[in-house]
């Protein structure tokens, strides 16, 4: 079945979105089992706030300065719009990229809040759908 134009600018959008994450998280992108990255963010317990984010100041807060302001401005609608979100896209993406932590649904979900926070998105006070 042929898709319709708001489906085919949904997918657009969330390739987007998809690129965008990919300039934020370039660092960790397939570290999954690269040991020289494990060892240098430690122990992470995706589950655990604080870690997540200490492991997000160690690798991704550093380069995610350097990116200018436009990009920086891009990734965080890019994040606010997933904040309004079921969720399911930035779970897929955090899977997809292999990184260094969090390999299953229930850790992604917990990763997101702080991401988000990290890089100043404000999240809903309910979640959506909830």
């Amino acid at each position: 079945m042929r898709k319709t134009a708001p489906q085919r600018l949904a997918e657009r959008e969330a390739r987007a979105r998809s690129e965008l994450l990919d300039s934020l998280f370039d660092a960790w992108i397939g570290q999954a089992n690269n040991e020289a990255t494990l060892s240098r963010l430690g122990p992470v317990d995706p589950l655990n706030a604080k870690d997540v984010a200490r492991a997000l100041k160690t690798d991704i807060a550093g380069p995610f300065a350097e990116l200018t302001r436009e990009t920086q401005t891009r990734i965080k609608a890019a994040l606010t719009v997933l904040a309004n979100s079921n969720g399911a896209e930035f779970r897929e993406y955090w899977l997809d990229l292999r990184g260094p932590f969090g390999t299953t649904e229930d850790e992604a979900d917990a990763i997101f809040p702080v991401v988000a926070r990290t890089f100043g998105v404000k999240l809903p006070d309910t979640p959506p759908g909830g």
